[in-house]
């Protein structure tokens, strides 16, 4: 498959939240970049890539937490680690003192944010189950990792950031977790959601890079993506059906290879291919088809499905 080039996914904009442009950070024997991507304001942008692929690292730099050794980063139009009073951040580790409560995190982190709205951080903590007295270190990683979004948000931040935000949730508080990210990007917030559960990014996000090897592979809008991968067609037409070995015919014809079984001819084709495939169909009156477009999970393991893991 080949999908746009990664410098495409860094084409200047004054839309961009966030952009990288040729980044480069040797850490150990992994080397992030040339990385080029782009978070376009006002969207939920999906960050996509198995544990080891250098999602952390990115949001690392993006936030001035690491140092680069080429390339150049702007968020939100500063340099990395300029413009924290307009972002909220979840990280993959706790980063709290360990000795704090919610109660105190508010009152320590409170006063560097000029809207902090201590009524909404209670009505998060409520929402999400977070209990207000309980010091960090005897809450649930779950619990903590909830205390960090409820915090993130309590100063109404321009731009969200989320790596691997709901690992260690319980399937109800996870709906919580991306109901609440999902009201915030409708809120007009911007939101970078770094997570290898695809169903995730799927369910929340309208752009996606997803990223191999430090380097960015495919980016752009959801729908267009999940057009470059194949769409499955099953037809419902039995062996004793006389316009079956028609509809084989055609279908090859086509270019479409077939996978037939006792009840039905399936296949997996480019998008291009649907309308002519369906097309055959209706012309020999057949009417069980069933056409499942691709999902993100088709279109990164069309990336990945010949790796033999993900690196540490």
């Amino acid at each position: 498959m080949n999908g746009p080039e990664p410098a495409d996914a860094a084409r200047p904009g004054p839309a961009d939240a966030i952009r990288l442009d040729a980044v480069v950070r040797q850490q150990g024997t992994f080397t992030l970049g040339p990385l080029d991507m782009t978070v376009p304001s006002g969207l939920v942008t999906g960050f996509v890539g198995p544990n080891g692929a250098g999602k952390t690292t990115a949001i690392k730099a993006m936030l001035g937490m690491v140092g680069i050794d080429a390339g150049s980063i702007s968020v939100l139009d500063g340099a990395p680690g300029t413009r924290h009073g307009r972002i909220g951040v979840v990280l993959d580790s706790l980063a709290l003192s360990r000795d704090w409560t919610a109660v105190s995190a508010a009152c320590s982190l409170g006063r560097f944010y000029p809207d902090w709205d201590q009524g909404l951080l209670d009505d998060l903590l409520v929402r999400l189950d977070v209990p207000a007295r309980v010091k960090v270190k005897n809450l649930s990683r779950g619990q903590g990792v909830k205390l960090q979004l409820a915090l993130a948000l309590a100063h109404r931040p321009e731009l969200l950031i989320l790596d691997e935000p709901t690992s260690g949730l319980d399937p109800l508080m996870e709906r919580v977790f991306t109901d609440t990210v999902r009201e915030a990007a409708e809120g007009g917030a911007t939101v970078l959601l770094s997570s290898h559960i695809l169903a995730e990014v799927q369910d929340l996000c309208s752009h996606v890079t997803i990223i191999k090897g430090g380097r960015t592979v495919e980016s752009g809008d959801l729908s267009y993506l999940r057009s470059l991968a194949e769409t499955a067609i099953r037809i419902g037409i039995g062996e004793s059906d006389a316009r079956r070995p028609r509809l084989v015919e055609a279908l090859a014809g086509l270019g479409a290879p077939v996978r037939p079984t006792g009840t039905r001819v399936e296949t997996r084709v480019p998008s291009s291919l649907v309308p002519g495939i369906l097309g055959a169909v209706a012309e020999l009156g057949v009417d069980d088809v069933q056409v499942e477009p691709a999902s993100l999970e088709d279109l990164f393991m069309s990336h990945y499905s010949g790796d033999q893991g993900a690196r540490s």
